[in-house]
């Protein structure tokens, strides 16, 4: 009996423990429920706070979406539409040069380039594998074999062959093509020459001064729905030249050129009545001692939409021209020979002397070796530095 009234005593106790206010149960009341252990069961009363709260915020993480992080679009990934200036060989008003030189781009007509010649030269060169001349293309540009790992991730043009050499030997009508642009970019240097407000003190080229390169670069048109847009960052090859050439009126549906401005930002640039687009280099903006405006690499192919509108013209290649320079060439301001410095001076004169051309104007750019250049140019990221940014002063 003393035994049955013991164990009463205790549940009595135990049972009071939850509802006692002060001592009435030496045993610590339950924790409270927690959103992420405590669910109420169906038969427990609307339940505590503790659960509303639990279930309110177990259903506002249920229901609302995921926030969508956007980045902004890049401004130099966007192309904007331009009409470049149309300068004539037969023309002796020099105001569209003048007009070019702000832009770094424009139209040459009266260049008298029958229409079949590129037509032709592209016909022989679809005919060419282009895969097996990977390490021919690296020759030309001036660089080893042991540079295609680092050339590798980018878009590698499709070919490069110099003109004088012999690899063109077997491609009689693409060199009839190349020397007949050469001899036309050989005239807009001597355009240039002649307004030298925007262009160059002197004829770069004229008897014994210098000898010029030219280079026949082949590119290849993008495909799919990306045809008609730049190419993404760090897939863009680029050499430097002078002026480049480059064909547009075999477009039959008219697809635009893409060039990269002096800032870094696509433009999109339609054909113009069997005129080549002509896009003035580095070189020569280092030339004009950075009067012309210049085109970050060189012209970029674009094929036609095809009926669906999705896929381009399949493998369709491009030719572009490089008027450019042997790669131990020093390339600087031009200044005439009476006020380009002389023999003898120390360090310090030198510094002096070497920034100024023949009217006291200071260079804006240092001497730099044009082997070293290219490299760094054909390399890099076009998109996001320019490679001139090291040499300005």
């Amino acid at each position: 009996m003393a035994s049955s009234s013991s164990s009463s005593s205790t549940g009595a106790a135990v049972a009071a423990a939850p509802g006692t206010s002060s001592g009435g149960s030496i045993f610590p009341g339950p924790p409270p429920p927690t959103p992420s252990n405590h669910k109420p069961l169906p038969s427990t009363v609307a339940g505590g706070t503790e659960a509303a709260l639990s279930a309110f915020l177990n259903r506002m993480l249920l229901s609302t979406p995921a926030p969508t992080l956007r980045s902004r679009t890049s401004s130099r990934l966007k192309t904007r539409t331009s009409a470049p200036p149309i300068v004539s060989l037969d023309s002796p008003d020099l105001g569209p040069l003048c007009a070019a030189a702000d832009v770094g781009y424009f139209h040459l007509a009266g260049h008298d380039i029958p229409s079949q010649i590129p037509s032709s030269a592209l016909a022989e060169l679809s005919r060419v594998d282009a895969s097996a001349l990977r390490a021919s293309n690296l020759c030309t540009l001036g660089f080893s074999e042991e540079d295609q790992e680092e050339a590798d991730g980018g878009d590698d043009p499709a070919m490069v062959f110099d003109v004088d050499e012999r690899g063109m030997g077997e491609l009689p009508a693409a060199a009839e093509y190349a020397r007949r642009m050469r001899d036309v970019g050989m005239k807009v240097m001597e355009l240039l020459s002649r307004c030298p407000e925007v262009g160059f003190p002197e004829e770069p080229f004229a008897e014994g001064k210098r000898k010029a390169r030219c280079l026949v670069w082949v590119s290849k048109a993008g495909t799919g729905e990306s045809a008609a847009a730049p190419p993404p960052a760090g897939k863009t090859k680029a050499y430097p030249y002078v002026l480049g050439l480059h064909c547009q009126w075999e477009q039959e549906a008219a697809p635009s050129s893409l060039v990269m401005d002096d800032s870094g930002e696509w433009a999109a640039v339609g054909s113009s009545d069997a005129a080549l687009l002509v896009t003035i280099g580095d070189i020569a903006q280092v030339w004009s001692n950075g009067k012309l405006k210049k085109v970050r690499g060189m012209a970029r192919p674009t094929s036609a939409p095809s009926s669906d509108g999705h896929a381009g013209e399949p493998g369709r290649l491009s030719i572009t021209v490089l008027i450019t320079l042997p790669l131990d060439s020093v390339i600087s301001p031009l200044v005439p020979p009476s006020d380009a410095g002389e023999e003898g001076f120390d360090e310090e004169e030198e510094k002096e002397t070497d920034g100024a051309d023949g009217d006291g104007d200071e260079w804006k750019f240092r001497s730099f070796l044009l082997e070293d250049y290219a490299w760094r140019v054909y390399h890099e990221r076009l998109q996001f530095k320019d490679p001139l940014a090291r040499y300005r002063i």
